[in-house]
């Protein structure tokens, strides 16, 4: 595997497990070709001996061993056996696993409490997790009921009591039971945030509320959802950040950037990446060539051949050259 690719693929993992949130503050580190965890300092605490491993939640963390998924607490001690072909993090208490081909949902025991039925699955949230069957999207509540036939092509998981589903090509969403409350109706749609979603119709994007009024009238030619109390916005060539009356209070002067976490958010200048606070002050100048968001005070960043965590301060708290960075055949999710 390349440099970038090998790159890419880490970065791929820690952006998608870091969007899970860590309930516990040990991260994922490798050495030689092994996956391990560090502390906030940097200190490892959990021997590298994983093929892949994913961020703690509700105690319990994935990792890989020998080809087979199983989970670990915090003190790194094996609570489920590895036995699975792919596992997700716990989330209100269940996990989905893969046996067989088929995904089912375990307890924190390691019982198997939803049967493996489905292609695929995702986490629980609000009660309600997505499953896949023949390439269709539904869902199921926590007894496995399927309250959401799969019959939508794509679907996200339920966030402030809705959930986006795509159907020929257009958005709407769903309430807890199902009902649809806003109409498939919109060419690109994002799941509500703070209140809001980000919809699309034509060739611009523009918010809504959950009674689909416009709380500005603002339309950009691109945007991402409202986080923490800000959304990035596309204006000509460059992005900025806008509040939620629409008005915009870091200025469209970077050609890129993400949503704000932690209080920072990653931009780029002169082709580095730093990160701004909320007031659009650089607090951790342009140096890097790649960042992912601050979680839980660290943020995972590449600069040349080194993958390094920096803390807040932009001081590197762990690093390590990409040489040694295990492969990524089957990244546990």
């Amino acid at each position: 595997m390349n440099r970038l690719a090998r790159l890419f693929a880490l970065f791929f993992v820690a952006g998608f497990l870091a969007s899970c949130g860590t309930a516990t503050h040990l991260f994922p580190v490798f050495q030689k070709g092994k996956f391990g965890y560090a502390d906030l300092h940097g200190k490892i605490v959990i021997p590298p001996k994983y093929e892949t491993c994913g961020y703690f939640s509700e105690g319990l963390a994935p990792v890989v061993f020998n080809g087979k998924t199983g989970y670990i607490n915090p003190a790194g001690k094996e609570v489920i056996a590895p036995q699975f072909t792919n596992g997700g993090r716990f989330s209100e208490g269940l996990a989905y696993v893969m046996k067989d081909g088929k995904v089912g949902f375990i307890d924190k025991e390691g019982k198997l409490v939803i049967p493996y039925a489905w292609d695929y699955a995702r986490d629980f949230h609000e009660g309600r997790a997505i499953v896949v069957q023949g390439g269709k999207f539904g869902f199921i509540d926590k007894s496995g009921k399927v309250i959401v036939q799969p019959i939508y092509d794509f679907a996200s998981q339920y966030s402030e009591g809705l959930a986006l589903v795509v159907r020929d090509n257009l958005g709407g969403f769903l309430d807890l039971s199902g009902k649809v409350v806003i109409p498939l109706k919109y060419n690109s749609v994002s799941s509500f945030s703070e209140g809001l979603a980000l919809v699309g119709e034509g060739q611009k994007v523009f918010f809504i509320d959950k009674n689909q009024k416009q709380p500005f009238a603002s339309t950009f030619a691109y945007a991402e959802p409202f986080s923490e109390g800000l959304a990035l916005v596309g204006i000509g060539s460059k992005v900025g950040f806008i509040n939620k009356k629409g008005e915009q209070v870091i200025p469209p002067v970077y050609d890129y950037a993400k949503s704000f976490s932690d209080g920072m958010a990653v931009v780029l200048q002169n082709n580095k990446v730093g990160f701004i606070n909320k007031k659009g002050e650089m607090v951790i100048q342009p140096q890097f060539d790649t960042a992912q968001d601050f979680k839980d005070g660290l943020a995972l960043v590449a600069e040349g051949d080194m993958v390094s965590y920096i803390d807040t301060q932009g001081k590197k708290v762990w690093s390590n050259s990409q040489t040694e960075m295990p492969g990524f055949a089957e990244p546990v999710e």
